[in-house]
């Protein structure tokens, strides 16, 4: 950040935005025409501010956003890294399939850390994403494989941690940065456990320009994350799907049902994964019937 009065919007708490800037954490305040203007102001969100000199600083803008997210409410995202185990508990891949879909609506780069691999196999995992362009990590936080991958992977960026209860994101983060309960108040435990009591969101900087975004009941999906996909678009949102859409053989192919379906065929010769073919259906469905009462 070369301009000392643009920063990066850490957290906000009670009125108050701390804002890293080149002259380090300023705590800041904003007018009501900025936020009626601009909209709420989220954690990640890129600002200019002048300092008054006596109790820190003032929001004058908000510099326009890449992306941003309403659950967890966080902008200007750079990766999203989808903690899922090789089992207890058992991968539940919908999940992780709806959180790609997001992901790639916002443009949004994802990596899958496939955890707890001391207990398993994850090739059945890694089969399932090869031909998606998602990354995925082999990682045991109790042999260390992969953790220096999983670090480099979130290395430089704003990044977005999620995967369900129990698969180990507050064991992976600790073995990924091991000063961090020390210099954030034990965030990988409350990353872990999420907090359903509150939607407040901060960035955490870690080393090298890398933040992560500590993302309250972010464990919890629901429709409120993705009812803005339409459901005609939802096939460019899995990327394996793209060159085989146009060799169906009706133009209006929803990729479901239809007869001569390049998508289903592909599914059903093993071309691409089967599992998430089912995911597009069903996301397919649900989609549908949330757009259809727009």
């Amino acid at each position: 950040m070369n301009n000392p009065n643009e920063g990066l919007v850490l957290s906000i708490k009670r009125g108050i935005y701390e804002v890293e800037s080149a002259n380090g954490i300023t705590k800041c305040r904003a007018a009501t025409g900025i936020r009626k203007k601009e909209g709420r102001i989220l954690a990640g969100d890129r600002v200019v501010f002048s300092e008054n000199g006596i109790d820190g600083g003032f929001i004058t803008n908000i510099r326009k956003r890449r992306n941003s997210l309403v659950r967890p409410p966080v902008a200007n995202i750079d990766l999203l890294a989808i903690a899922v185990a090789v089992k207890d508990p058992e991968p539940f891949l919908y999940n992780t399939d709806l959180l790609s879909v997001i992901a790639e609506k916002n443009e949004i780069e994802t990596v899958l850390l496939i955890t707890k691999c001391d207990l398993g196999d994850p090739e059945a995992i890694e089969n399932e994403y090869r031909n998606t362009g998602i990354k995925t990590v082999r990682t045991s936080f109790a042999t260390g494989e992969g953790i220096e991958s999983a670090r480099e992977a979130l290395k430089g960026k704003v990044s977005v941690l999620c995967g369900a209860s129990g698969v180990g994101k507050s064991s992976l983060l600790n073995a990924m940065y091991h000063h961090l309960n020390a210099e954030t108040g034990e965030l990988s435990g409350r990353i872990a456990r999420g907090r359903n009591t509150t939607r407040v969101t901060e960035l955490f900087p870690l080393s090298g320009g890398t933040y992560l975004a500590d993302t309250p009941g972010f464990t919890a999906i629901d429709t409120e994350l993705y009812c803005e996909i339409d459901h005609k678009e939802l096939y460019t949102l899995f990327p394996e799907f793209s060159d085989l859409a146009g060799k169906c053989r009706y133009s209006d192919c929803t990729h479901t049902k239809e007869k001569e379906c390049a998508v289903a065929r592909a599914a059903e010769e093993g071309f691409i994964s089967r599992s998430r073919y089912s995911s597009y259906k069903k996301l397919f469905n649900e989609l549908k019937s949330i757009n259809r009462y727009k």
